[in-house]
């Protein structure tokens, strides 16, 4: 195994990760706003599952941003040989 290859790609999928968490909670508020600014019940509640849905969807990706850490950490312990 490519031990450094490992390390590479799990920091960078760690920092893509956290940006499309960043850009789901945008989303997110941006949705809120239009499901405040709705004009009837009906395109409210759509407004608000969509920020709910885009909300857990950045969550989903801070989770995979801190595996893809803990899979970062694991291959620098292995580069850096026994301690």
């Amino acid at each position: 195994m490519d031990w450094q290859e490992v390390l590479e790609v799990g920091r960078a999928d760690a920092r893509r990760h956290r940006s499309e968490a960043v850009a789901e909670r945008v989303n997110a508020m941006h949705c809120a706003d239009e499901a405040h600014a709705a004009g009837d019940s009906d395109a409210t509640i759509l407004w608000l599952m969509r920020a709910m849905q885009q909300r857990l969807a950045a969550s989903s990706s801070d989770a995979a941003s801190v595996v893809s850490d803990r899979i970062a950490d694991h291959a620098e312990h292995v580069l850096s040989g026994p301690a």
